[in-house]
Parts: structure tokens; sequence; C-alpha cells
């Protein structure tokens, strides 16, 4: 983990770190292990949820847990835990305005979600940010160069912003080898050159690297420790 976090904490990097990408992509995944990450090595770390699309997989369900690990968490009212409505508040608004700590910010990646971040485009432009288009090659909307570069202009579109980077989070869920990870990677390696859109880090589930490290790699790991469990899944990782 030390490669990424040399690289994630440099001076330089913009405050703001929007992770946007469709449902399937595991980008609340991504987003929340970033944060968590970050925290673990005393970076002061807000995650703003603005994922108003996916009731069901949201960082903000797991909210107490993450403030536990130092990560505090912004998120619209109660109510949009039920009704997917892109609520404002004030909290929302000054993560974006704030100077100190790092905002890790959750986005869905269809038009309604990338809208919800598009109306802080002023705050976050001022700030400074730095886009990062979650990718799992094995999402139908994923599985293709040209498919990738569509989504991108989707988002960008919505969100008024732009994209900066790359996450490669290839996987199958639970059944996701070593393998799978690698033929999935080359993927987005490919959109990585013909897009001209670098690759931030590679995402890897920890149980894949246990005794293994990340020294196979070129670019830089974030181990992930999944947190949500499609219901297929729940009583099995009970």
């Amino acid at each position: 983990m030390d490669k990424l976090l040399d690289i994630e904490t440099a001076a330089d990097l913009p405050r703001i770190r929007i992770f946007a990408g469709p449902f399937g992509t595991g980008k609340t995944e991504v987003a929340i292990n970033y944060a968590l990450a970050l925290a673990s090595r005393d970076q002061a770390v807000t995650l703003t949820d603005l994922d108003v699309v996916t009731p069901y997989f949201r960082s903000r369900e797991m909210a107490e847990r993450l403030e536990e690990s130092g990560v505090a968490v912004v998120a619209p009212p109660d109510l949009t835990k039920r009704i997917p409505l892109p609520a404002v508040t004030a909290q929302i608004w000054g993560t974006m305005e704030g100077r100190d700590a790092v905002t890790v910010v959750d986005v869905g990646g269809d038009a309604q979600g990338a809208r919800a971040i598009g109306q802080f485009k002023a705050s976050i432009e001022r700030s400074g940010y730095i886009m990062y288009l979650v990718v799992n090659p094995y999402r139908p909307f994923n599985a293709t160069v040209q498919r990738i570069a569509r989504t991108i202009k989707d988002v960008e579109e919505n969100s008024r912003l732009k994209t900066g980077a790359l996450v490669s989070n290839p996987n199958l869920i639970a059944e996701t080898t070593l393998q799978i990870v690698n033929d999935g990677h080359g993927l987005v390696e490919e959109a990585s050159e013909a897009l001209g859109l670098p690759i931030a880090f590679l995402c890897i589930e920890e149980r894949l690297l246990e005794g293994r490290g990340d020294e196979q790699y070129d670019r830089p790991v974030l181990p992930l420790r999944r947190h949500f469990y499609p219901p297929w899944e729940e009583q099995s990782s009970e």
C-alpha cells in the first residue's frame, strides 16, 4: 500500500478526489478503501457520498464504522436512503469549499449521478480536483475501449468536470482470481493508451494478495477489503 500512498499524498495532488463510475464498477468500495488508506496514515480525510442513484451500495450506510477509523462522512439527509434525490446540504458545500482535509467524493456514473456533483462545479474547480473513472472491464459498459470512452463522455457531459485518470478495478466479485484481474487490467491498459489517460492505481482484493505482494505490477496497487455484499452473498459473509 505504501506505493499508492506515496503518490496519492503528494503535496501537488488536488484536495478533492472524485471517484465516478456506473453501478457495478465497484466505485464505492474503491472510494471507501481509498479513504481508509489515507486515514491510516493520519491524513485528515472526509468521504462525501453523492451517489444518489444506487440505494443499496452507498458509503453512508457504514458511516459509523468509517468514522471510528478516522474518516469523516458527509451525505445527504436520511430521506435519500430510500428516495434517490440529489439533496444538497450545507455540510456537502463545506467539504467542497474546505481547505484542510482531503475530500474523497463517491459519485454515481450515470446521468443523474454525475449531475449531482455538477451543481458543485464552481466550488470544486476553485479548490482543485482530480476525477477518477473507476473501470471494471467485466461490466458491459466497460467491456471495450470504445465503451469506456463513451462512459467518460457521459460522465463529463453531465458532471461538467474532466476525467483526470482511470482506476483499474477488474473483478467478478467473489469469483475473482488473479488471472481475472490480470486479463481485465490488460484492457484498462489499452484504454489508458488509446484515450491518453493515466492509470492512477490498480485495485486487487486483499485475499488475492496474501503472500504475494504487489511486486509483479507496474502500477501502484490498492488492496481492497470488501465492505458490501450483494444479497446472495450476505449470508455466507456473516
